[in-house]
């Protein structure tokens, strides 16, 4: 098997980064900004769902302006939070809000991960469709990596095909597909499509889940 990594094209990136960048010129430290929908609320209480956080290092890899840290701390989940962007201007801004926490400017399609975590998060960071690069094979290279990173296990949501409508600027995963890579890398898969329409959540572990 070829696992060589997959990255995210200088063009890809670029148009990411011009769509946020616009937005955030003129919403600021908003939802708006990130464009999140009416789901991603349900989002972070699934992802914070995978296992006891309290006290563990979590890597927020694509953390926007830190909302998943905030609904965390809201709920009195205290982590070593460190969070990943490629959006300057989003690190920034994190690092005034929440100088407790580490915030670092990479992207982890290109970049590699330096920090070791217990627990990995990325919650709407592969929701855009790509022009020059497979959608799907990034994910998967992505994963690989991050699941090199932490110690206990990680969760990655994605637009689902099981659609009615789709629309073109988006990209939509086969839950069958992206389930059957997660057991490339570990047996300890877990699956939920069941919290919002046109979404699902994928949980990759080191070990198997004792409840």
């Amino acid at each position: 098997m070829d696992e060589r990594p997959v990255r995210l094209s200088g063009g890809d990136r670029d148009a990411i980064v011009q769509r946020y960048a616009k937005r955030f010129e003129t919403y600021g430290v908003d939802l708006k900004t990130l464009d999140v929908g009416q789901h991603y609320d349900a989002q972070h209480v699934v992802h914070a769902s995978i296992g006891d956080l309290h006290g563990k290092t979590l890597l927020d890899i694509g953390c926007g302006l830190g909302h998943y840290y905030a609904y965390l701390r809201n709920r009195g989940i205290m982590v070593n939070y460190i969070g990943y962007d490629f959006m300057a201007p989003f690190i920034e801004v994190d690092r005034e809000r929440y100088p407790e926490a580490t915030f670092e400017v990479r992207d982890v399609t290109n970049d590699e991960i330096v920090h070791e975590a217990d627990y990995a998060v990325m919650c709407q960071v592969f929701n855009n469709r790509y022009s020059d690069s497979d959608n799907t094979e990034v994910v998967k290279s992505v994963l690989r990596k991050a699941f090199g990173a932490v110690r206990i296990g990680l969760s990655v949501d994605m637009l689902s095909t099981y659609v009615n409508y789709r629309v073109p600027e988006m990209h939509y995963f086969s839950p069958e597909e992206m389930f059957a890579f997660g057991e490339t890398l570990t047996p300890f898969v877990r699956l939920r499509h069941d919290y919002a329409p046109r979404h699902f959540t994928l949980f990759l572990y080191k070990d198997a889940v004792r409840s």
